[in-house]
């Protein structure tokens, strides 16, 4: 079956700001090469911009229409509803086709709760990091915030998709998810991109069982 996909990601080449940069592309040229649909909405520091690579390979890169911010979570939020709009267009008025939504990181899961609640689109989570790895407390408010919100968007997300084995049991400890909601996919694994787009297929047969219940 066809499938389209939407990639969200705060970085995405040249926009490097660390791996999940080199991750995010690695993983829209492989899903090109399986010749899956995929748009990718990124941000940058420049009006907006949309290069066409192919006709299964999309990128939208948004600027924040606000400034400046006080933290990332302001950032974050303000550029939600751009991301909403841009994913809406390409839907509706340019046809292309979106039957998920895979979201890396916390920036982006409220847009993609959103679009899932209007769209009746599904959405998955990649998580590249924790919180509560990368803060030193989370009793600290910006730290609490952003550990909601990364808890919120795995409550909310069809499946949730860790790096690593360790990861997935981090997840487990931290936000208390099920076991069956994790999928292991790890990029040094041959098999990694089978299992991303069994997991892609299996987040929509999800939503559609859902749909289906009286």
């Amino acid at each position: 079956m066809p499938l389209g996909v939407a990639l969200l990601t705060w970085e995405f080449p040249p926009r490097i700001v660390g791996e999940m940069a080199y991750y995010t592309e690695r993983l829209a040229k492989g899903l090109v090469e399986e010749k899956v649909d995929v748009t990718v909405v990124t941000f940058h520091d420049a009006p907006y911009l949309k290069e066409q690579f192919s006709d299964r390979l999309v990128v939208h890169r948004l600027p924040n229409p606000v400034g400046p911010h006080v933290s990332v979570v302001t950032w974050a939020l303000s550029l939600t509803a751009e991301v909403q709009r841009i994913l809406s267009n390409v839907r509706y008025d340019e046809s292309r086709r979106i039957d998920l939504v895979d979201v890396h990181e916390w920036q982006f899961a409220v847009a993609a709760i959103g679009l899932k609640k209007a769209l009746d689109l599904p959405f998955v989570l990649t998580l590249h990091s924790l919180e509560a790895h990368r803060s030193q407390s989370l009793s600290s408010p910006l730290s609490s915030c952003i550990n909601g919100l990364e808890w919120l968007g795995a409550s909310e997300c069809e499946l949730l998709l860790a790096r690593s084995t360790w990861m997935k049991s981090e997840v487990e400890r931290v936000h208390k998810l099920p076991t069956s909601k994790i999928r292991v996919v790890a990029q040094n694994h041959v098999p990694w991109l089978k299992q991303t787009l069994q997991a892609y297929r299996d987040a929509v047969d999800l939503t559609l069982q859902r749909a289906e219940k009286p």
